[in-house]
């Protein structure tokens, strides 16, 4: 027998680890009875290379030849554009978007694709860009896949899809295309009586977290009683704490908060156990947000709580799931004092997040605005608030940018501005629909409290 590979450790690691997933068998099924799961593992990684009984024994349990491994000859499994799917993959759960995109653009590029893996390639480079934050292109892609999807007999395959889309909409502030979109496949469901998925109710979920978002208290709180209804029937704790985690956040913002508070650890004790970190991180951020909104607030618990979160997501998490987490560190730096760590946390959360995640970049120079405040630097607070403001109110957040626009009134009456501050608050009240509205030509103009 020749000797094992002509190619690098970490072209062998790279060809070994994409013909086990690619025959859908785990690295405790390729060791079997005579290698140790470690060793598989350090063979993946590029750590050790195999001698030729090994080599033998790994092409037997892949159903390949030693050749084919070795990657002396090309098959479908191992030739480029498969691979690249693959190694997109791997690339994608590694926390590496930029090297993902790459993989999955040269597979798509290929003619010979297998159609199932082409779909993989497509939602794979969707993915990617979500991850990457340029959150435009994902949405674009996502629908795209959810647009060939509706005529197919397997469109409730597709939810997974229309749920990733609808976090990129809520991101990117197109709050009443959440609305749209979810609430089209929500009606779906309700024709085919196909609500029996944690995923169908998790999109309930989003749904109802727009409505929040949009000022439509009780239509979000009346989709959260149902998801709660629905995930009890399907006796399903995913759901259950998905659907709890909503209703958390709209208790807080609605001064009920020691009942927030009490929602969320129900979710979190789910989500702790779980094996899903990112969820289970953006919970617990969620919970450090709760913390820091009690009467008093506990921002060293918060600060705690927060950074657990913000270390669990290093390798899971995406840039905004970061970047909301650093929102609230910066919060809590500042309730105990610390203007200078709040402004860096809050400078932060704007780079992990990325230009195209207007609710998130909104937040950050929220918590911005509020730290440079605290420093003195009126001027900075001022344009901060200003810019979290306006870029809000393009997204439809009214409740968020009437915030923005409170706290800029507090900082200019502060600074001595005291028109600059009325029109401020004004402004604020506007966002919240509680003044009466231009007169349209032929109609009467109808407050909306």
């Amino acid at each position: 027998m020749s000797e094992p590979s002509q190619s690098t450790p970490l072209e062998f690691s790279r060809r070994l680890r994409a013909l086990r997933q690619a025959r859908g068998i785990t690295q405790r099924e390729l060791a079997g009875d005579t290698l140790s799961v470690s060793y598989v593992s350090l063979l993946e990684s590029g750590r050790r290379q195999p001698g030729p009984e090994v080599l033998r024994q790994l092409a037997l349990r892949l159903s390949c030849t030693v050749e084919e491994l070795r990657g002396d000859v090309e098959t479908a499994a191992t030739r480029p554009s498969t691979l690249s799917v693959r190694f997109g993959q791997l690339a994608l759960e590694a926390g590496s978007p930029e090297e993902a995109i790459e993989h999955f653009t040269v597979a798509l590029r290929a003619t010979d694709l297998d159609p199932l893996l082409r779909s993989d390639a497509r939602l794979g480079l969707a993915r990617s860009f979500e991850a990457r934050g340029r959150l435009e292109e994902a949405a674009r892609a996502y629908e795209q896949l959810v647009q060939e999807a509706i005529d197919a007999p397997t469109y409730l395959a597709s939810l997974g899809v229309v749920l990733s889309w609808c976090g990129c909409l809520f991101e990117l502030g197109q709050l009443h295309r959440v609305v749209e979109v979810g609430g089209g496949a929500m009606a779906q469901f309700d024709r085919l009586g196909a609500w029996d998925s944690d995923g169908a109710i998790q999109l309930l979920a989003t749904v109802a977290a727009a409505h929040f978002e949009l000022g439509d208290h009780d239509q979000a709180e009346r989709l959260l009683r149902e998801g709660l209804d629905r995930a009890t029937r399907l006796g399903s704790a995913r759901a259950r704490a998905s659907v709890l985690w909503n209703a958390s956040q709209i208790a807080s913002e609605r001064g009920r908060h020691r009942e927030a508070l009490d929602l969320a650890e129900e979710a979190l004790a789910y989500f702790r156990h779980g094996a899903d970190r990112r969820s289970a991180a953006r919970l617990l951020g969620a919970y450090g947000h709760l913390l820091l909104r009690q009467d008093p607030p506990r921002p060293q618990e918060a600060r705690e709580t927060l950074r657990e979160a913000l270390d669990s997501l290093t390798d899971s998490g995406r840039g905004f799931d970061r970047g909301t987490i650093l929102v609230d560190l910066s919060r809590a730096y500042l309730l105990a004092g610390d203007a200078d760590a709040a402004a860096d946390a809050a400078r932060q959360s704007l780079v992990e997040a990325g230009p195209e995640a207007a609710m998130q970049g909104a937040r950050a120079r929220t918590a911005l605005g509020a730290a440079l405040a605290s420093q003195g630097d009126a001027d900075g607070a001022t344009a901060a608030f200003a810019d979290a403001a306006a870029l809000l109110s393009r997204a439809d957040a009214n409740r968020e940018a009437a915030r923005a626009w409170a706290e800029l009134g507090n900082v200019l009456a502060e600074a001595g501005d005291p028109a600059g501050a009325v029109r401020a608050f004004q402004q604020a009240t506007a966002e919240l629909r509680l003044v009466q509205p231009k007169r349209l030509p032929g109609g009467s103009g109808r407050g909306v409290g």
